[in-house]
């Protein structure tokens, strides 16, 4: 059999392929989501000359985020259960673009954290949202590549975000970086709730591709999925939830981390201008589009050629992160020497951390049952944030400390290796309940 033959088998694509747009407007969600959260990490340098924050003030404003994002998490998961993501992505796009507009209205430390833990707040049902779309909307064998798609507009946030809010600074100040950001979602949060439904409440969706959708299902007489419920506090007695979620901890200290300060070592430890940082910080993150967007395509065709989903996130995960373990060290190791080749080794660092997350988001999609991909991601995110709580301020501390950025970025890369060992012994599996 050949490779194209080997592509092709399993049931046929149908003509109508309406899961690609839903796919496209949960990832234009996740694209404005991180514009609006990256602002805080360009703006810092000047925010903190302005308001006279240190290094650990800075780290836990940043951190202040994820406090509330991640109490956040369990409630989310339970909403989308119920009431599914049309009118909580609604309000929470809208929301988190209010409270954007709002920080161009604060005064100091105090007035900064209380918009940081609202943006938490209000951001918070957008990443188990993702999943739950993907999960209702694309069968396991394109998942990689739609949660890739999605996962990846993360890392488009992030390449867009620091040249134009530096922009928008140097020629406006940095109250209209926020207040533009901010006017993005609240007109997005209005597109999305006039476009968005789920596959069996489309009227456009053909029942060819209804089926396409739901080959990896067991239907019932009447033609509907039978769902198996897991209660979501339940989801906690699971050791392979628990894994999963304390690997996803050790991988989102790694990727919030790398948001956080890498504005801030371009300028301080590689000596960029505020306009400079702006255009390299690009750089890391169009490496990571890239080969986010790469990765998918590579572990959905590998699954496709027979390989089982276990294998296939093993891998992924485990490249992933201790690749951008050893390209991040690489990166300390330059600082001293070269500018240009400390951000070459930063760009290879999240391009390859990257490839292997195209796995990370498909991840709640294939051990969830049907229909309950929004619970699991939201307890996969409320344990991983704790790694994106812990890391800003951490990393505030030794910034501050005699260990300086680059003892901090070791740290981030020992966690890493650790977190990629989590993932390569975990199973894959679908849950049943628990009788």
């Amino acid at each position: 059999m050949s490779l194209r033959d080997e592509d092709i088998s399993g049931p046929v694509k149908p003509n109508s392929r309406y899961r690609y747009f839903a796919v496209f407007l949960i990832a234009m969600a996740i694209t404005i989501n991180y514009i609006d959260r990256i602002n805080l990490s360009v703006a810092a340098p000047t925010l903190m000359a302005e308001f006279g924050l240190s290094a650990s003030q800075m780290g836990v404003l940043m951190s202040a985020f994820f406090w509330s994002y991640t109490l956040m998490m369990i409630p989310v998961g339970a909403l989308l259960n119920k009431f599914g993501p049309k009118l909580l992505m609604f309000f929470s796009c809208l929301g988190w673009g209010l409270v954007t507009m709002l920080t161009a209205l604060v005064s100091g430390f105090g007035s900064l954290l209380a918009v940081r833990i609202g943006l938490g707040v209000t951001e918070a049902a957008s990443y188990p949202t993702a999943p739950r779309v993907v999960s209702v909307w694309v069968p396991k064998r394109e998942r990689t590549m739609a949660s890739a798609a999605f996962d990846s507009c993360a890392r488009l946030g992030n390449a867009f975000a620091p040249p134009l809010v530096a922009l928008v600074i140097v020629t406006w100040g940095w109250k209209a970086s926020f207040l533009v950001s901010g006017a993005l979602a609240v007109i997005y949060s209005f597109i999305w709730l006039y476009s968005y439904k789920d596959p069996d409440k489309h009227p456009k969706v053909t029942k060819a591709e209804l089926d396409y959708i739901r080959q990896d299902e067991v239907l019932s007489e009447a033609g509907q999925v039978v769902v198996k419920t897991i209660p979501l506090l339940k989801l906690f007695s699971y050791p392979m939830i628990l894994q999963l979620c304390c690997a996803y901890a050790l991988y989102m200290y790694f990727w919030t981390t790398f948001n956080a300060w890498i504005p801030s070592y371009m300028m301080n430890v590689c000596g960029l201008s505020l306009t400079a940082m702006g255009f390299a910080a690009m750089l890391p993150y169009i490496a990571g589009v890239l080969m986010e967007l790469l990765g998918g395509f590579v572990f959905d065709r590998w699954f496709r050629r027979g390989a089982t989903i276990t294998l296939v996130r093993r891998v992924g995960m485990g490249v992933g992160m201790i690749g951008g373990a050893i390209f991040l060290y690489m990166a300390t190791q330059a600082a001293a020497l070269s500018p240009a080749l400390t951000i070459l080794w930063l760009t290879c660092s999240m391009g390859i951390f990257s490839f292997g997350a195209s796995n990370v988001w498909a991840i709640p999609s294939d051990v969830a049952p049907y229909g309950q991909a929004g619970g699991v991601g939201g307890i996969y995110s409320f344990i991983g944030n704790l790694g994106s709580l812990l890391g800003p301020i951490v990393t505030g501390i030794m910034v501050d400390s005699t260990f300086g950025y680059n003892g901090a970025l070791v740290v981030m890369c020992v966690l890493a290796v650790i977190g990629a060992v989590l993932y390569m012994t975990s199973k894959y599996e679908r849950l049943s309940p628990k009788y």
